[in-house]
């Protein structure tokens, strides 16, 4: 090997660990104890590579090495630590020198400056574009393939100045050759090769991608062998490499093209210094050499720019997939955020589980949705109520409720998402009669999916389903999603439910107020009337003429007669009383034991407080008279009291007395007579007729049930005017 071979050198040392784009390569020379033990390292790996390049890739011919890994060592080197690492490919570039045997000389010196710089030049390209060192794109691959035609060129010139130095007077056309290709292929294969591997280069293969990678690199490797090494198969072109090589490169990018590359590589290398396979075949001494190294350069520049290619073209369709999932997210986001506001600000329950259930089907990519819901009604019952989206009210309406199914029971009994990808291959479909299945006329449902909605007590208030008549349609997104629709579902029910609580609340309590002041102002009414009923009583009874003592009686009379109809009227609430009771007890006095000398019958029949207390008061002067003048006066006397009540409430009511004294009509009205046939009548909007028969007094009212009210007037409450003069 001549000088010039011998000084044929190149590079820089991985240094692993290290962040490319954070790299200081501020300054000229290393200056802190990391820079100098970086240098050191580079020099030692550039000058092992140097050196074994010298001795064991040497072309026929004298020429130089077929490839100069120590290059590709170098670039890596300066790409990783910083430009200011050059002294490392200074000193590695003398120290190949030295190990190949020989004391550097001034031409090593010029030798090792073309070196440096060759690496030096593309790293400061690199830095300053603010490239990744793991060749991703295509170009930063472009920028490797030019600096190794960059840096093959410099190296190139170093070799023409050390050959004038060294007095040969230059390079032959062959050492031309040789020089720029074996530096090209140098740089593609090493630096490749461990930019994308170095730790932190990429991401970790999972065991079966691992798998994978291997079989492609063997793949490769038995292809190599067979097109390269194989004897007897000189018949095999070295194209035919191809197909295995694009493998590894489409699918495993700059990794996997760089494993390929060095595994074929190899195999070119063996065989072009065995003068073997199918680059044995061109002329002269150094012509399948030049071929092996033009093989290796076109090949690993066109791999590596494909799996570069591939790569971008990998990434871009990531990052348009990762905006889709962007703005599918966001889209979700915006509808859960949006549906949440207008829940917020929605009270109606109806308005509110439409929002819902828009809300699901948009975020879910179903077809159609329901939402099947309890609702409690005034009275405090629960029923069911839904609301559709994507379909028309009249697809559900002619199939009833949901029933407790095998498909349904999982969701109304609040135990979690149901999602299938195919419901009608589901084994719980078809299992209930009478349909077995959907019903005819059934929208089209495979994709079927269903969430329970719970109440903040943990009550099942309801169920969200949605589908679609694709299968697998919904995905765990959109199960994801739907579970946070239907939390949002039993915030509306319960928000609607507290708001309809408060509002019954609030009308229970106008009631109750109105209710009381109702009362109050019946209270009033009642006391004003009852006072002026008792100062009407004192005074007619007073103006009958009667001595003091019968007056007395009359009148404490009259007063416990008014007392217990109050009473009834009291227990009834004032509201109204059964005629009955009020004829028994206003003939209670008048009789005993009960039944003794009243007959009483008619039908059930409930009058109005006024009415009662009225007819109350006239009963009980009735039974007075009949007392001092008429059947009850005697032993053998008897009062038959009935009534009868027509279909439109028309009733006609009879007190007739018999077995009594003789009867005649009165000289003059009293007391009794003007509240029968006065009040009585008023207060009745009725008619009454008294008849003094011979055989006894027969007295018939006619009117109607809860006749409309009377004017309010506490002076004539039961239409008591002055008494008439004698």
């Amino acid at each position: 090997m001549n000088t010039l071979a011998t000084r044929q050198r190149i590079g820089e040392p991985g240094v692993h660990g290290t962040q490319v784009r954070s790299a200081a390569w501020h300054g000229v020379l290393p200056r802190s104890r990391r820079d100098l033990l970086r240098a050191a390292v580079l020099a030692a790996a550039y000058a092992l590579a140097g050196a074994a390049a010298l001795r064991w890739l040497g072309a026929p011919g004298d020429v130089g090495p077929l490839v100069w890994p120590a290059a590709g060592v170098a670039l890596v080197g300066l790409t990783l630590g910083g430009p200011r690492l050059w002294p490392g490919v200074f000193l590695g570039q003398l120290a190949a020198v030295a190990l190949a045997g020989r004391v550097p000389d001034g031409g090593d010196l010029v030798l090792a400056a073309g070196a440096t710089l060759a690496a030096a030049g593309p790293a400061i390209a690199f830095h300053r574009l603010r490239l990744n060192a793991s060749l991703a794109s295509l170009h930063e691959m472009l920028w490797l393939v030019a600096a190794g035609g960059a840096g093959a060129t410099l190296w190139l010139a170093a070799g023409f100045a050390t050959a004038l130095v060294g007095g040969v007077g230059g390079l032959s056309a062959a050492g031309v050759q040789a020089w720029w290709f074996g530096h090209l292929a140098g740089v593609l294969i090493v630096t490749a090769a461990t930019l994308s591997w170095r730790p932190g280069g990429g991401r970790a293969l999972s065991v079966p991608e691992g798998l994978h990678l291997a079989a492609a690199v063997a793949a490769n490797a038995a292809m190599a062998y067979a097109i390269f090494l194989w004897p007897g198969r000189e018949a095999l072109r070295s194209w035919f490499i191809f197909p295995a090589l694009v493998w590894p490169a489409l699918v495993f990018s700059v990794r996997g093209a760089s494993l390929a590359v060095v595994v074929v590589s190899a195999a070119v290398l063996a065989a072009a210094l065995e003068g073997v396979g199918p680059l044995a075949s061109a002329a002269g001494a150094n012509g399948h050499t030049a071929f092996a190294q033009q093989f290796l350069s076109v090949v690993s520049a066109t791999l590596l720019i494909l799996a570069a290619v591939a790569d971008e073209r990998r990434g871009r369709e990531h990052l348009r997939a990762s905006e889709q999932r962007l703005r599918e997210e966001s889209e979700a986001l915006e509808i859960l955020n949006r549906t949440g506001a207008a829940i917020a600000a929605e009270l109606d329950l109806d308005a509110a589980v439409r929002l819902v259930t828009d809300a699901g089907v948009s975020l879910s990519g179903a077809q159609f949705g329901a939402f099947f819901y309890n609702v409690i009604d005034d009275a405090g019952e629960a029923y069911m109520l839904y609301a559709l989206s994507g379909a028309p009210r009249e697809a559900f309406e002619r199939f009833g409720q949901p029933r407790n199914t095998a498909v349904f029971a999982p969701t109304f009994a609040g135990e979690g998402v149901v999602r299938v990808g195919d419901i009608t291959r589901d084994a719980r479909y078809g299992q209930n009669p009478p349909h077995r299945g959907m019903p005819r006329g059934h929208l089209p449902v495979k994709s079927y999916m269903a969430a329970p909605v719970r109440g903040r007590s943990g009550e099942v208030l309801g169920g969200l389903f949605f589908g679609h008549p694709d299968a697998d349609v919904f995905t765990a997104r959109a199960e994801r999603l739907i579970t946070g629709v239907a939390a949002q579902a039993a915030i509306a029910i319960d928000n609607a439910r507290l708001y309809q609580a408060a509002q019954r609340e609030l009308a229970q309590r106008r009631r109750a107020e109105e209710h009381q002041r109702l009362l109050m102002n019946e209270l009033n009414h009642r006391v004003k009337n009852t006072l002026a009923t008792v100062q009407s009583m004192g005074s007619q009874t007073m103006r009958t003429g009667r001595s003091l003592a019968e007056a007395r009686e009359a009148f404490v009379s009259r007063l416990m007669a008014l007392s217990t109809a109050h009473n009834l009227l009291t227990a009834e609430n004032w509201g109204s009383a059964d005629l009955e009771d009020v004829v028994r007890m206003a003939i209670a006095p008048f009789e005993e034991p009960p039944g003794a000398r009243f007959d009483v019958s008619g039908p059930a029949a409930r009058m109005s407080a006024p009415s009662a207390l009225g007819l109350a008061m006239a009963l009980h002067e009735l039974g007075s008279n009949a007392t001092k003048y008429g059947a009850l006066s005697g032993d053998a006397g008897r009062v038959r009291v009935d009534w009868a009540v027509g279909k439109d409430g028309d009733v006609r009511f009879v007190w007739e007395e018999h077995g009594g004294p003789e009867v005649s009509p009165p000289l003059r009205r009293g007391f009794g007579s003007r509240l029968i046939q006065e009040g009585l009548a008023r207060e009745l909007q009725g008619e009454v007729r008294m008849d003094y028969l011979p055989q006894g007094l027969r007295c018939e009212l006619a009117f109607r049930l809860d006749p409309p009210s009377p004017p309010d007037d506490p002076e004539a409450d039961f239409g008591i005017s002055a008494p008439e003069s004698n």
